[in-house]
């Protein structure tokens, strides 16, 4: 019980998100990763880790703080238009390696349900706001925001929830959308003239990481 609480604080206080750019750049039960093949999302998600910091838990636990970009790429031949909110994780899976990421065994598997709302100005009009970017093929967005999850100090014992030190695979699940779908299917019929309206979440491609055993650990905010 002490590691889910602390898994959900720390998963709810750490992801925050801040836009880097308004404009295109240049460049709740747990399922399974959708990752079909033959079928590739038109919208990509990829993970850029900017700094990283170790956060000091309690006597047995720490945290791995990333700063990172999210980039959206269109990688379709369509425009899409996606919502521009806060990137709160819905879930996070860590696995040992990529054979393990690519058939779903995750040492972390874990699921995180958050509420928010655009508000109502934003999906009035006949055309997509200043709450909306449209994103033509090849084109990317980017937000910064902040991700972490729970290390085990000193490798002393496998606690669930965390990882040991060494090498992982880190992917997150990310919604588009924080309203009804009835309301995305009625805003992607009145906006259709200027693309597709992206309401699905989105898993990101597989991130490198590596957990330090002999690490600085700092008392963060």
């Amino acid at each position: 019980m002490r590691i889910t609480l602390l898994l959900t604080w720390l998963l709810a206080s750490l992801v925050c998100a801040v836009v880097i750019d308004g404009r295109s750049r240049f460049s709740a039960p747990l399922t399974p990763i959708d990752t079909e093949a033959e079928k590739p999302s038109p919208l990509q998600l990829t993970i850029k880790v900017v700094s990283s910091e170790y956060c000091v838990g309690d006597s047995e636990l720490d945290s791995l703080r990333l700063k990172v970009h999210f980039v959206y790429t269109n990688a379709g031949g369509q425009r899409l238009i996606l919502y521009k909110g806060t990137p709160l994780l819905s879930r996070m899976m860590i696995s040992r390696n990529s054979t393990d990421a690519a058939a779903k065994r995750f040492e972390v598997n874990s699921s995180l349900t958050q509420v928010t709302s655009g508000g109502t100005k934003c999906y009035k009009g006949s055309a997509p706001n200043s709450c909306f970017i449209t994103l033509p093929p090849g084109d990317s967005y980017e937000v910064e925001t902040t991700i972490g999850f729970f290390v085990v100090r000193g490798d002393v014992r496998e606690i669930t929830g965390a990882v040991q030190s060494g090498d992982h695979i880190l992917q997150v699940e990310v919604p588009t959308w924080h309203e009804s779908n009835k309301l995305a299917k009625e805003l992607s019929s009145r906006w259709q003239q200027y693309g597709i309206l992206w309401y699905e979440p989105i898993t990101s491609a597989p991130l490198p990481v590596r957990v330090d055993k002999e690490r600085k650990i700092a008392d963060c905010p």
